[in-house]
């Protein structure tokens, strides 16, 4: 490859990189911790800049990006779920490493009630819902990511949306409000 060829190629990948970097993050994020998500990050466009000629044009780029993404992102999670399998045995052996950052962190009671209700649903459910809610991609291209007809995306959807409603029911329902009663005498 010429110098000129090097130079146009990575003039096409930094308008590549400028163009999905904030979709891609946000993909991430929804996804991991802050820092995993960048790591993610990182990864998903290393792995697109040594696969660059395999890149299909607009509007498939975004959703090829988010399968990266997604594959990066399950290597994270195999790899943390070595690193608990190796901090039990650790603790077998009575050495307790400290807590990390992500459980110091508390989220407000909408957000802890929607995840919590998200997690009982199935990992495939929960990525159906967070490429629609969060990521907005149309059907065809989330039938695209998942392996799966947009007939059968419409299914899933419909299922883990009515699953999700009836987890979010009990939070979501208002709790009627009784004005307190004045006592008698006319004090309040």
């Amino acid at each position: 490859m010429g110098k000129e060829a090097d130079t146009q190629k990575r003039s096409e990948f930094e308008k590549l990189y400028a163009s999905y970097r904030n979709r891609v993050y946000a993909y991430c994020i929804r996804r991991s911790t802050a820092a995993d998500a960048a790591d993610a990050l990182s990864e998903t466009f290393l792995t697109a800049w040594r696969r660059f000629d395999d890149i299909p044009d607009a509007p498939k780029t975004l959703a090829y990006l988010y399968g990266i993404a997604g594959r990066v992102i399950s290597n994270q999670r195999r790899a943390t779920g070595r690193g608990k399998r190796l901090r039990r045995k650790l603790e077998g052996l009575g050495v307790t490493p400290p807590e990390g950052p992500a459980t110091l962190v508390l989220l407000n009671s909408e957000q802890a009630a929607f995840r919590a209700a998200l997690q009982k649903l199935t990992p495939k459910d929960q990525e159906l819902i967070m490429l629609d809610i969060w990521e907005e991609l149309p059907r065809v291209q989330i039938a695209e990511i998942m392996s799966m007809s947009r007939q059968a995306v419409n299914q899933r959807l419909h299922r883990a949306y009515k699953r999700l409603g009836r987890s979010l029911e009990p939070i979501l329902e208002p709790t009627p409000f009784s004005p307190p009663i004045a006592k008698e005498g006319g004090g309040a």
